[in-house]
């Protein structure tokens, strides 16, 4: 009879357990029964899952029985163990089917349940010979086996079922994945082409100075959505907080990288006072392009909060061990908590704060923690620093994982 799909994944689970085939050894030692099995039984089948056949019965991992014919499916039925050990002179099992058909003398079996109560099926142990397996003990041991066989089902149901639910989990990530790529993809180019748009019609002769405003407006808020759409793509692919080693980037390259994004920023606010200095004299282990968008975050940042009246500083520079990113404006007010931001965004406030007026750090904030940087604010002279420090060797993770535990 063929083996059903739900029959077979219940014959692998006990073959999972792995002390099974040591329980079923103990058994025959200590009853002196030669065949012990544990079988899955239905109100349709009998089937064994774990076999140790030292009487050559015949009967193997996947075999069957006909369920009428074994006293396990009485078991099914009442829930109660079944023991003799010699059915020729038992009362109730002299004249019994089941001994006379398979010539049995010993039997032993005990209901096996998962930990839900459920029933699975039993666990056996036969012998054509007469035995002393009556014997209370051996029946506390048969059921003792039978409910640490029970737990282990149960458990590695439960794991199944965790197996299956992260691969769904992994499913629609993947789908959600896809997604973001393609909607981040379709808008790129669109915004693109708005940029341009914009920054032709800002740079045109005799250009109205209320409208060139709103155009370098309407520049700034589209510069803000391709950081938006670039940002949710990282996330999409898990790249906003670096998966691979931080490598040793010269100070050429850093600076030529630094001084992009930093024109960009400048391009985007014609209007404001901002200078800007970047002065890389050291080889940096660090993601450029991460260490560019952690830049201009916090520009924006400022940018947003400052008096347009205001000259804003933005400063790159390396000393002999950092490399300190700093952006910096007179009258900057910067509440103790908004800082907060950098491990999150800040909940509570989004709809009672325009997006304009509030503080977001959380991508700095993880890109900072990549680089193993912290970011802090600074007040002197009335003036407001923002500032991202780093270290110029990256920290090896043994090393890190060393000195935390050595200060914890």
């Amino acid at each position: 009879m063929e083996v059903s799909n739900q029959v077979q994944r219940d014959i692998d689970a006990v073959g999972r357990i792995a002390a099974v085939p040591r329980i079923l050894e103990v058994i025959t030692r200590t009853t002196g029964l030669r065949f012990a099995a544990v079988a899955r039984v239905t109100d349709t089948r009998w089937v064994a899952c774990a076999v140790r056949d030292e009487v050559a019965f015949g009967l193997q991992a996947g075999g069957e029985l006909e369920l009428r014919t074994t006293i396990c499916d009485e078991i099914r039925q009442h829930r109660q163990p079944v023991v003799f050990g010699h059915a020729s002179t038992h009362p109730e099992f002299a004249g019994h089917q089941t001994p006379k058909l398979y010539g049995l003398e010993s039997y032993i079996s005990v209901p096996i349940h998962r930990a839900s109560g459920e029933f699975f099926g039993t666990l056996c142990a036969i012998d054509p010979l007469p035995s002393r397996v009556e014997a209370p003990e051996t029946l506390q041991m048969m059921e003792l086996f039978a409910e640490l066989i029970g737990a282990q089902l149960e458990s590695d149901e439960r794991y199944a079922l965790s197996q299956a639910a992260l691969h769904t989990a992994l499913d629609v990530a993947k789908l959600r994945e896809r997604f973001i790529n393609e909607v981040s993809a379709d808008l790129k180019a669109p915004i693109q082409a708005l940029v341009m748009d914009a920054y032709m019609i800002r740079t045109t002769d005799g250009l109205d100075a209320d409208l060139r405003a709103r155009v370098v407006a309407m520049e700034s808020n589209l510069w803000r959505m391709a950081a938006l759409v670039g940002g949710i793509a990282d996330f999409a692919h898990d790249r906003l907080v670096p998966s691979a080693p931080l490598i040793p980037t010269s100070a050429t390259t850093l600076t030529v990288g630094l001084q992009r994004v930093l024109s960009e920023v400048v391009s985007t606010y014609p209007q404001r006072a901002l200078v800007t200095d970047v002065r890389i004299e050291a080889t940096v282990d660090c993601d450029p392009a991460r260490l560019g968008q952690l830049l201009v975050s916090l520009a924006l940042n400022v940018l947003r909060h400052v008096d347009a009246a205001a000259a804003v500083s933005i400063e790159a520079l390396t000393t002999d061990a950092q490399l300190v990113l700093t952006v910096a404006a007179p009258g900057l007010v910067l509440a103790g908590d908004e800082l907060d931001s950098v491990a999150g965004p800040l909940a509570g406030r989004g709809g009672l704060v325009p997006a304009q007026q509030r503080w977001d750090f959380y991508i700095a904030g993880e890109i900072a923690r990549a680089h193993a940087g912290e970011i802090t604010v600074a007040e002197s002279a009335g003036v407001t620093r923002l500032v991202f420090a780093m270290p110029l060797r990256a920290v090896p993770a043994d090393t890190a994982a060393l000195g935390t535990t050595a200060t914890a």
